[in-house]
């Protein structure tokens, strides 16, 4: 009886694989850290993971990556349910407080891109939010420009190999006016354009949750991420 023959992956669903394959990855480290805040496995699964399992996964797969030679970037600062000035995109805990997993999540699916919800329209990687981390953890211009080749293996290297994942925490923390920060101000609506990141400082006292994400730097040094969950991931240094 002959085999039926492997259809070639599409580019998104590639990048679904590709970013599935990171979520299995980054659970397994976290589970035994932070299985016990979960109550539904299922639900702590962020969206992008629900709708790769339901994807058959081919034999051969392209080396997984986040960003292709046809990825459009997506900018969160200008997606809609933004609620502060200069955030980086809607907020993380709109329905409430999510585990460290569910956070983790998140903002892998904004890194990397994919659906936000089962069955919904998928959104490309967050090339700016990227480049604020970076700017964060090594010192770089957030607004430099950014090759289709750096901006791939910068994502990969943050993912896989230089967030400390297993490590992270969410935590409620009171950051007083006038503490520096990062925002992101769009300046297009262009859907492939990047906004401007700009050094700012809080305009008044917060007290919210943040994920605190360490991350390996280009010397090797450790800096923890201080990540502003109300405001999309918005850095506050």
């Amino acid at each position: 009886m002959a085999k039926a023959r492997a259809r070639p992956l599409s580019t998104a669903e590639a990048v679904l694989v590709a970013t599935f394959a990171y979520l299995v990855l980054l659970i397994s480290l976290t589970g035994a850290r932070i299985g016990r805040e979960r109550t539904d496995p299922a639900a702590e699964l962020p969206a992008v993971a629900r709708v790769a399992l339901a994807r058959p996964i081919a034999a051969s797969t392209p080396s997984p990556t986040c960003v292709g030679a046809r990825t459009v970037p997506y900018a969160n600062a200008a997606a809609p349910g933004v609620v502060e000035p200069l955030a980086f995109g809607p907020p993380v805990e709109a329905a409430g407080p999510r585990s460290t997993a569910a956070v983790n999540g998140v903002l892998i699916q904004r890194l990397c891109g994919g659906p936000t919800a089962p069955g919904g329209p998928a959104r490309g990687p967050d090339r700016r939010l990227f480049a604020a981390i970076d700017a964060v953890v090594n010192g770089r211009d957030p607004n430099r420009p950014l090759s289709r080749a750096q901006w791939a293996a910068g994502v990969d290297r943050l993912i896989i190999r230089d967030g400390l994942f297993v490590d992270a925490r969410v935590v409620t923390r009171s950051v007083p006016a006038g503490t520096p920060t990062l925002g992101m101000r769009v300046v297009s609506r262009d859907p492939g354009a990047d906004p401007v990141v700009v050094r700012t400082r809080l305009a008044h006292p917060d007290s919210g949750r943040y994920l605190l994400l360490p991350v390996r730097s280009a010397t090797g040094r450790v800096v923890t991420l201080t990540l502003r969950l109300r405001c999309g991931f918005q850095p506050v240094l």
